[in-house]
C-alpha cells in the first residue's frame, strides 16, 4: 500500500469518527438529565436508607435509656435493702447499659447529621436538575423560536424574489400592451392615408353627400327667396 492511500485512508477514518461523535445537542442534554435523574433516584434511596438507619438506632437508643432507668432503679432498690452484692451487679450493669446508650446516642447523633446532609444534597440535586430542565426547555424554545425567524426570513426572501418576478412580467405586459397600442394607432392613421382604404372612401361619400345637401339647401333659399316654385328632384 502506497503512503498516499494510507494517509487517504487515515483522513477517512478520522472523518468518519468525527461525524459518529458529533451528535445533536439535543440528544446529549436529554442524556445528561437523564444521567442527573438517575443519581438523583440514588440519592434519594441513599437518604431513605440512613433515615431508616436513624429511625432504628433511635429506638433502639430509647430501649436502652428505658434499661438503664430500670437498671439504676434495681441498684438504688438493692441500696436500700442492704444488698450490697445486688447492688455491686446492678451498678456493673448499669455502667454496661450507659455505655451502650451513649454508643448508642453518638450514633443517632452521627446518623441524624449525615441525614440531615443527605436531604440537603438532595434537594440542591432537586433544584439542579429542575434548573436544567427548565434551561433544556427554554433551548428547545429558542431553537424552535430560531427555526420559526429563518423559516420567516426564508419566506420573506422568496416573497421578494417572486414580487421581482411578478414586477418583471407586469412591466413585460405593459410594453406588449403599449406595442399594440402604438401598432392599432399605426394601423388607424394608415386607414386614413391610404386611398383605396374602405373608411376613406366612406368619408368621401359622406363629403359628398353632404355637399349635395348643402348645395340643395341652398338652392331651395333662393327659389323661396325669389318665389319661384320649388325644385323638381
Amino acid at each position: 500500500m502506497t503512503i498516499r492511500r494510507r494517509i487517504t485512508r487515515i483522513v477517512k477514518a478520522n472523518r468518519s469518527a468525527a461525524v459518529e461523535a458529533k451528535q445533536d445537542p439535543r440528544v446529549e442534554a436529554q442524556n445528561a438529565q437523564a444521567a442527573q435523574r438517575t443519581l438523583l433516584d440514588q440519592a434519594r434511596r441513599g437518604a431513605a436508607d440512613v433515615a431508616a438507619h436513624h429511625h432504628r438506632v433511635g429506638l433502639a437508643a430509647n430501649e436502652a435509656a428505658a434499661y438503664l432507668n430500670r437498671v439504676e432503679a434495681a441498684v438504688a432498690a438493692a441500696v436500700r435493702r442492704g444488698d450490697d452484692d445486688a447492688a455491686r451487679a446492678a451498678i456493673r450493669e448499669s455502667m454496661t447499659a450507659r455505655r451502650r446508650l451513649d454508643t448508642l446516642t453518638a450514633q443517632l447523633r452521627e446518623a441524624e447529621q449525615q441525614a440531615r446532609r443527605l436531604h440537603e444534597d438532595v434537594q440542591r440535586l432537586e433544584h439542579r436538575v429542575r434548573q436544567n430542565a427548565m434551561e433544556y426547555d427554554a433551548m428547545v424554545a429558542r431553537r424552535a423560536a430560531a427555526q420559526a425567524a429563518i423559516g420567516v426570513h426564508e419566506a420573506l426572501a422568496s416573497s421578494s424574489r417572486e414580487a421581482a418576478s411578478i414586477e418583471a412580467a407586469r412591466r413585460s405586459a405593459e410594453l406588449e400592451v403599449r406595442r399594440f397600442e402604438a401598432q392599432a394607432r399605426a394601423r388607424e392613421e394608415l386607414s386614413w392615408s391610404d386611398p383605396s382604404s374602405p373608411r376613406l372612401q366612406q368619408a368621401f361619400e359622406e363629403l359628398e353627400a353632404e355637399a349635395s345637401v348643402q348645395q340643395q339647401l341652398d338652392e331651395l333659399k333662393r327659389r323661396d327667396h325669389r318665389g319661384g316654385p320649388p325644385a323638381q328632384y
